[in-house]
């Protein structure tokens, strides 16, 4: 007969869904962020430049490259507006994109005038940073990098430097070296707020990917306070999450499902967002209201299976909550319910309810037994719901079935080492008595 001590080695599995795992926001999510429209050559003025002073001009740039409205935004001597409305209307563009479609949308140019000259739209008149601005133009990221941190090196400190170094940081995917960059510009010119909204935004997908929760917060908030948008609310929310501050990621992702609701975004989007929504709820102290979204969200997509790994967290805790109370049987019957409720997580809950049952004294290993045979039965070669029922046998004295079970599971139990080093032991306490 198997040794009683064999139920000691039931891997304790209760608690496995304590805690809902986010992920980070997925590609998908970032439809909400575009590309602005770029400046390839400045153009020229007729009309004389009438003294100092500096025009902030608005181009509606369409998909086509062509132009649109133009418009004086903003200026310190309006003798030189007419000068500058030439220049911005004879200057040419690249279209702005979103999902890499070209997009009708506006680019704001600054210009300086200086007595009887202009300033080119960089915010300065040092040759060098004019030249890094064209190869940004040009799309030569990496040549405008290196013109640029060799200025730098010369004139360290200067903001316009940093800024214009920000910009080829962020189309180049440096999301670290682009706001490093932004950060050390200070404030942002305007025609550069929407690549430092995107670089910030990106390098907190970057801290979310390893786990640096509250860099992740504080970078999404500085691409907030550039650019508000659906992605960015999702990125921040999911960071609050990881980070259990759920107040604020509710705050956050409803903001971000508000948006991304009256901007009519499509059905990954709103899925997404409501997943994580959900799961805050349910984990934040708004059970009721999580699992009405939950539902929903199931009921538009009943493929979506992103939001199950919170339903399961939620009812594990319940779970959790009715052992810490002494209350094994409804900890049992809540398990058994979310299994019902929550059927692509089944395998996992009937297994802790298993393990549940194995607690105490003296276990019902029948039960036990029958709680594992639910989960084989969803998934006949999952890897501890047999290694649950062999030590359940092995305690009933039925070492040569256990035996089958057992070995079933080392075939399916993969690199688990907990579960492999527990599926030896037991074999090695059977197989001697055979």
């Amino acid at each position: 007969m198997a040794e009683r001590s064999l139920r000691l080695l039931v891997a304790s599995v209760l608690g496995a869904f304590a805690l809902a795992s986010f992920a980070p926001p997925a590609s998908a999510q970032t439809s909400t962020f575009y590309t602005p429209p770029k400046l390839i050559k400045q153009g020229t003025a007729t009309s004389p430049i009438a003294g100092t002073g500096a025009v902030t001009v608005q181009v509606f740039v369409k998909k086509d490259g062509s132009i649109g409205t133009v418009k004086i935004e903003k200026s310190t001597n309006h003798a030189d507006d007419t000068a500058a409305t030439e220049i911005a209307k004879t200057s040419t563009y690249k279209a702005g994109l979103r999902d890499g479609k070209a997009i009708d949308a506006f680019y704001t140019m600054s210009l300086r005038f200086s007595g009887s000259s202009v300033v080119n739209d960089t915010g300065t008149s040092s040759n060098q940073l004019i030249a890094a601005n064209a190869l940004i133009r040009a799309n030569k990221f990496s040549d405008a990098k290196t013109q640029l941190e060799q200025y730098l090196t010369a004139h360290p400190g200067d903001k316009d430097a940093e800024a214009l170094l920000g910009v080829a940081d962020g189309y180049l995917s440096d999301n670290a070296g682009a706001t490093a960059a932004f950060d050390a510009a200070g404030t942002i010119p305007d025609r550069f707020k929407s690549v430092a909204a995107k670089a910030y935004a990106d390098a907190a997908v970057d801290a979310l990917k390893a786990k640096n929760n509250d860099q992740a917060i504080a970078l999404a908030g500085k691409a907030l306070a550039l650019q508000e948008n659906v992605n960015t609310l999702y990125i921040r929310g999911t960071a609050y999450a990881n980070a259990q501050q759920y107040a604020p990621a509710i705050a956050d992702l409803e903001r971000a499902k508000a948006q991304a609701t009256a901007g009519h975004a499509d059905v990954a989007t709103l899925n997404a967002i409501d997943s994580s929504l959900a799961t805050a709820d349910l984990l934040g102290g708004q059970p009721d209201k999580g699992l009405a979204l939950a539902q929903d969200l199931k009921r538009r997509d009943p493929s979506y299976t992103r939001i199950d790994d919170a339903l399961a967290a939620y009812y594990n805790r319940q779970a959790i909550d009715a052992m810490k109370a002494g209350n094994r049987t409804l900890a049992v019957t809540d398990l058994e319910n979310a299994a019902k409720a929550v059927p692509t997580r089944a395998v996992v809950l009937y297994v802790q309810a298993a393990n549940v049952l194995s607690q105490g004294d003296k276990p019902d290993w029948k039960a036990v037994k029958a709680e594992a045979d639910k989960a084989l039965a969803v998934d006949p070669n999952d890897a501890r719901a047999n290694y649950v029922a062999g030590i359940a046998l092995a305690n009933e004295g039925d070492g040569k079935n256990a035996i089958v079970y057992l070995q079933k599971a080392k075939a399916a139990a993969g690199s688990d080492a907990e579960l492999n080093t527990n599926i030896d032991a037991a074999l090695k306490k059977l197989q001697p008595k055979q």
